[in-house]
Parts: C-alpha cells; structure tokens; sequence
C-alpha cells in the first residue's frame, strides 16, 4: 500500500493515529445517537443533515487527509470505507426521521435499527482492515529509504514464480542495483552523508520508474527492482538510461558542501518460474557482479 500511495512510514504512522483518533470520535457520535433514542433529545446536524457524513469527526478527517493525499482515495479500501461511512449516515438519519414518526411500524423500526448496526460492524472491519494493511506495510519497509524489504521481496518473487509457471508467457524482470564505491563514501565522508546518498539513490530510482515497478533494498548499498510484465528486450533500454540518468544526478548533502554523483552497476535476470527464489536472485546478482569486474556504471544481463 506505501508504494501505491506514495506514504513514508512517519506518514503512515500519522495516518493510522488520525484514523484511530477518528473512529474513537465516531463511536462516541454513536453512542450519542442511542442516548438521544434511549433519554430522548434531539439530534444535531451531524446526524439529520444530508451531508451529515462529511460533518462528523471521522468524514473532516478522511476529507483532510485526502485534502493530503489524495493517491489515497484510488484505493478500493478506502473508497469502500467512504461508501460505508456515507451509508451508515444515511441509514442513521432515515432511523431517526421514522422513530419520530407518529405512525411507526415496529418490524421497520426493527430492520432500520439492524441496518445501523451492520454497517458500523462493517465499517468497522474496514477501517480495522486498512489499518492492517498500513501496518504490514511499515514492517515490510525499510526505514532508512523507504524502500520495500527483503521479506516482502520474497513474497513478491514467489508470487510471480508462481504466475510465470502457470502462464509461461508471462516474462517478468529482476534487476540487482549495486552503488559503486559506496565503502569510499562512507570512508571519505562519513555514514550520515552515506545514508543520504542512499536515500537520494533509491528516491530517484523510484522517480524513474514506472508506477508498477517495485523497488527492494536488499541489504548495504545493494537494491533489488522487481519490473513485472516486462521482456528481457526492453531492460536494456529501460536501464540503460536510468543508469545514466543516475551517474549525471547531483546528491545535495549539505547546503556548503559540493553535490556528490555516484554510479551504480546493474544485473539483470528473466523470472524463471522452474526455478526457486534462491536461483533467480542468484542469476541477477552474478550478472551485476560481472557488471562491477566490467569496470563498473554499466548494465549486464544475467
């Protein structure tokens, strides 16, 4: 979901603590809803407006975080959630206008009352489901880049093995990326400069991709892409002007300091679906690894 929407892991987190703060509020707007039927009173906008949905705490919420992010409201989940959220609205407003009716029909009163509560259930597991979704994600990211982990990696490449091996003319791409003399780097100018460059490495990776592509950082200096429904044909072209896109960037680390460049090699393999994970990352990681004994700054398929 991060690489759908584009979420660092501090904005995911901020998300999942608005949304828990939401749902609180909401459950308190509930609960307000059964005092006013139980002890009588009346109820305010928030509950008989037509746009009573956007005026709650959980509908400003939702609407300020889409105000954000607005990738966020692509995904299905959350378009289920608005839907939900709208509904439930609805079915609140439409309760409240027949329980003050002068002529009720208990049994409709009955089925009115049951619909309120499956919604919040169902509303309920939705935003419990996205939740879930987020947090997955952030322990699948990694920290410093915000870049997929190896564990996610392993569940990505088994999927497609999978799909490969069913549907053999499916051709998917694994590329090992590999920073060059990332060691005389860290040497040259420290650690914290080599966690920037780092970071500038996999974000303008990810910028010159294609939103399909995932990126993985597999440990140190070394990223793993992962290019699906892609031919061998077009990596060369594809990576070759990333490469060289990369080599002319200039890594600003500090606002005194001179712009640093880096390079990188690149290895790249044909998803084998007779294959395991093991001997497909194998294939791409000996591929980059003759890239770097080449001379470097080049790409080499596996």
């Amino acid at each position: 979901m991060l690489e759908e929407v584009g979420l660092t892991i501090v904005e995911s987190r901020s998300v999942l603590h608005r949304l828990e703060v939401a749902m609180v509020s909401h459950e308190e707007w509930l609960a307000e809803f059964h005092r006013a039927l139980l002890c009588g009173g009346t109820l305010g906008d928030e509950y008989m407006a037509v746009d009573a949905h956007e005026r709650c705490r959980f509908g400003l919420e939702l609407k300020s975080l889409l105000a954000k992010k607005g990738e966020l409201g692509e995904l299905i989940l959350i378009q289920d959630i608005l839907f939900l959220h709208h509904r439930m609205h609805e079915i609140v407003r439409q309760f409240a206008d027949y329980h003050h009716s002068e002529t009720q029909d208990k049994q409709m009163l009955s089925r009115l009352y049951d619909e309120v509560i499956a919604k919040r259930m169902a509303f309920r597991w939705l935003v419990l489901a996205f939740d879930h979704n987020v947090c997955y994600q952030i322990l699948h990211t990694d920290p410093l880049t915000n870049t997929l982990g190896r564990e996610k990696l392993l569940a990505t490449l088994q999927r497609e093995i999978h799909e490969i091996a069913r549907h053999p003319g499916r051709e998917s791409l694994i590329v090992m990326v590999d920073v060059d003399y990332f060691k005389r780097i860290n040497d040259t100018y420290g650690h914290v400069i080599g966690d920037r460059v780092l970071i500038e490495v996999s974000r303008f990776i990810k910028t010159n991709l294609r939103p399909t592509d995932l990126v993985f950082r597999y440990g140190g200096e070394e990223f793993v892409l992962f290019l699906s429904n892609t031919p061998l044909s077009w990596a060369g072209v594809l990576l070759e002007r990333l490469r060289q896109r990369l080599s002319e960037y200039e890594i600003v680390t500090s606002p005194l300091a001179h712009p640093l460049t880096v390079t990188a090699s690149f290895g790249v393999a044909q998803i084998c679906g007779t294959e395991s994970i093991q001997e497909n990352v194998d294939r791409a990681d000996k591929a980059m690894y003759h890239a770097k004994r080449s001379g470097r700054n080049r790409v080499v398929m596996g």
